[in-house]
């Protein structure tokens, strides 16, 4: 069996693996590796399968009961005579079938609606998961460039202030500070080093230890970001969703109990058979069976159940208004960072400015402080650039949701 196991994993599971990354791994753009990864993600494939619990979840609690068949047969002997007795009988749970039976039908509805809200969360964490890894990938590797430039600047610089036999006090100053800038910036890369080997790691995982990103997958920052509007955007958040679905399981529940402190009544045909003294008796009839509800009505389970339902309410009706509240500061967080993104200096401004900096220094214009801190100001001001970037792109992606639109249109 082990062997059976093996062979069939090392013959057909592990070249559809390879197959599956190499098809990855051809493709030409973000968005084509965006749907390709998605095809092989395990977390995606659970999602989809929550997905699909949704309906058996429902149908679970609004099955039908089954009948109960006993049957019953005693035998003996009484004056001098053999007598033989046979009881069949065949009841049902009327409780279940009648008096329960819509709220079962209301929590199995209830149930459907949560899963389904939790399988699609599950799914937008993955999606939007895919996208911002290729984005901070690409601002990853520019941030490394950055710090790995300025490493060799000061590199260069202190080997310039350790060849110079006699030093002042001004300069022995000097080279220490570039000396703790070097540590400072090794601790930084290697800090840098460590996120991208886990962002890879995500895929490797999906994928073999060989898969890393191409700089063609990457995407660039937007020139242009797309307008979104306040009409176009859902009030339905997933925390208004898992509310509304959480408040109409704690209804259903309520209802259960208040139907549970009902006598529970079960119902059918029965048929008895007697055989005394080599004549047969045959009787037909209806039996029923029902508790009474003498000790218990089922009341603490009734004000629990209530108490969870009213409290449920209060927490719908705050998603409720929190949802509009949300949308708002979805919005706002967006468009704030756009803006700022807008009206910062580009890509090209920085590196020209780079350079004007390490010229000034080699033609002796500088000072080896001033070079230092113009590297600290350009890393900072890239990562907080970097950093206005993902918020505007976790926004966006937030809010396309909201709007019914396809989450790969913020690769484009």
């Amino acid at each position: 069996m082990y062997l059976f196991v093996f062979i069939f994993n090392f013959i057909i599971m592990w070249p559809l693996g390879a197959w599956a990354q190499n098809s990855c791994l051809s493709s030409k753009r973000a968005d084509e590796l965006y749907n390709c990864i998605l095809k092989y993600h395990p977390a995606e494939k659970a999602a989809q399968l929550s997905h699909e619990m949704a309906t058996p979840g429902r149908e679970r609690r609004t099955q039908l009961p089954n009948p109960e068949l006993s049957y019953k047969s005693v035998s003996g002997d009484e004056a001098g005579g053999r007598v033989e007795s046979t009881e069949v009988e065949l009841t049902i749970d009327l409780t279940d079938l009648l008096v329960k039976r819509s709220a079962l039908s209301k929590s199995g509805r209830a149930e459907e609606k949560m899963l389904r809200v939790q399988a699609d969360e599950e799914s937008f964490q993955v999606r939007s998961q895919i996208i911002k890894d290729l984005y901070r990938y690409r601002q990853l590797k520019e941030e490394l460039e950055l710090a790995d430039e300025a490493l060799q600047t000061f590199s260069k610089i202190a080997g310039q202030y350790r060849a110079r036999k006699a030093r002042g006090p001004d300069q022995d100053i000097t080279l220490n500070l570039i000396e703790l800038a070097q540590g400072d910036y090794q601790l930084k890369k290697n800090h840098l080093e460590v996120e991208k080997s886990e962002a890879e790691a995500r895929y490797k995982g999906v994928f073999g230890d060989s898969f890393s990103f191409k700089t063609d997958w990457l995407p660039s920052i937007k020139k242009t970001w797309p307008a979104v509007t306040e009409a176009e955007i859902s009030k339905n958040t997933f925390e208004l969703r898992k509310a509304e679905a959480d408040f109409s399981l704690a209804e259903a529940e309520h209802s259960i109990a208040n139907r549970e402190a009902w006598p529970r009544i079960a119902a059918g045909p029965a048929f008895e058979q007697t055989r005394e003294g080599g004549r047969d008796y045959e009787s037909t009839g209806f039996n029923i069976s029902m508790t009474l509800p003498i000790f218990s009505q089922n009341g603490g389970a009734r004000e629990f159940t209530e108490k969870k339902s009213i409290k449920a309410k209060y927490a719908y009706e705050y998603a409720i208004k929190k949802s509009s509240l949300e949308k708002q500061l979805l919005l706002q967080r967006y468009h704030s960072s756009v803006d700022s993104l807008k009206k910062s200096a580009g890509t090209s401004q920085l590196a020209s400015k780079h350079s004007k900096i390490d010229g000034l220094f080699r033609q002796g214009l500088t000072s080896g402080p001033v070079v230092i801190e113009a590297h600290r100001q350009i890393l900072e001001f890239t990562e907080s650039q970097h950093e206005h970037e993902m918020t505007a792109i976790d926004s966006l992606l937030y809010l396309n949701l909201l709007a019914g639109k396809d989450l790969s249109e913020v690769l484009r």
